[in-house]
Order: structure tokens, then C-alpha cells, then sequence
């Protein structure tokens, strides 16, 4: 092909495309991410016997910025450093997101409230072996991605952010 029939191709290409996305012509774009996607993608960690399941590794940052909004990150790592350094149990001594060391969980039941369109709080109901449980999730979206603000567990347990509070 000649440099000529290549310029025209390429420019050819380029009105192609500037129309044709327009029209709804091509890719799709990405769907966006809402919490309750947000939330079963945590929670169906969590269904079966603890043993058969893959819960948040809470030593690893990486996967906690995955979940997390960049505060809280920081609060659960330098807590856990500390405790390791000074050969003590972290301030989070069990798993924030079913309020429990050990699980048996059969289904949750997830009711998301968007308060706008970057907040959103959630109930979370389930029965870890056979006990009734209730805890609150508090979301942000950051950079379009929703984001762990707190955790509230039922009755005067206090919340994920609170249990740092006095570290």
C-alpha cells in the first residue's frame, strides 16, 4: 500500500469512529460499580464454614485498599505493625465484617440506602452458627469506587473506626 492509501484508511478510520461511538456503535461502556455489587463481592467471601471460605487477609495493604477508604488502611496496618512489633494482639482481634474469629454462615441479607450519589449505608443481616446478627456499613465513593467508610456492629460493640480510637 502506498503512504497515500494509508492516510486515507487511517483518516477513514477516524470519522468511522467519531461517529460510530455517538450511535452506539461500539464498546460498551464499563458498568458501573454500585454498592451492592461492592458489598457481595466482601460478604460471598464469607458464606460456608469458616475453613471453606476466603476471608480479607488483614495483614496484606494491598488488599485492604481494595475495600477500604485510605484512613482506615492506615489505622488496621499501624495497629497491626505495632501490636507485631510489641509481640501483642491487634486491636482488631476478629473479622469486622461478620463481628466474629470463627463462621458459619449460610446467606446474608444486604438493604442499601444511597444517601447521594458518593454515600451509601447499608444493613447486613445473617446467622453465623445460629446467632442473629446486625451490622451497619458506612460507604464512600472514591475516584468511582466505593470505599469502607466504618462498620457498626450491633448493640454497644462500637464501630471499626471507634476500636482505634483508643490506639
Amino acid at each position: 500500500m502506498t503512504t497515500i492509501s494509508l492516510a486515507v484508511l487511517f483518516a477513514l478510520g477516524l470519522v468511522v469512529g467519531a461517529y460510530a461511538a455517538p450511535c452506539g456503535y461500539g464498546p460498551p461502556p464499563p458498568p458501573a460499580q454500585t454498592p451492592e455489587v461492592f458489598l457481595h463481592a466482601i460478604y460471598d467471601r464469607y458464606i460456608g464454614p469458616e475453613d471453606k471460605t476466603h476471608p480479607i487477609d488483614y495483614s496484606q495493604e494491598a488488599e485492604l485498599r481494595k475495600y477500604f477508604e485510605p484512613s482506615l488502611v492506615t489505622l488496621i496496618m499501624k495497629d497491626g505493625e505495632q501490636a507485631a512489633k510489641n509481640g501483642e494482639v491487634p486491636a482488631l482481634d476478629g473479622d469486622p465484617f461478620i463481628d466474629a474469629q470463627e463462621w458459619d454462615i449460610k446467606s446474608f441479607d444486604i438493604k442499601v440506602v444511597q444517601a447521594d450519589a458518593d454515600h451509601a449505608d447499608a444493613t447486613i443481616k445473617f446467622s453465623n452458627e445460629g446467632q442473629p446478627k446486625l451490622i451497619h456499613v458506612l460507604m464512600a465513593r472514591l475516584n468511582g469506587q466505593w470505599k469502607i467508610h466504618d462498620i457498626v456492629w450491633n448493640g454497644d460493640e462500637g464501630t471499626l473506626r471507634g476500636l482505634y480510637a483508643h490506639h
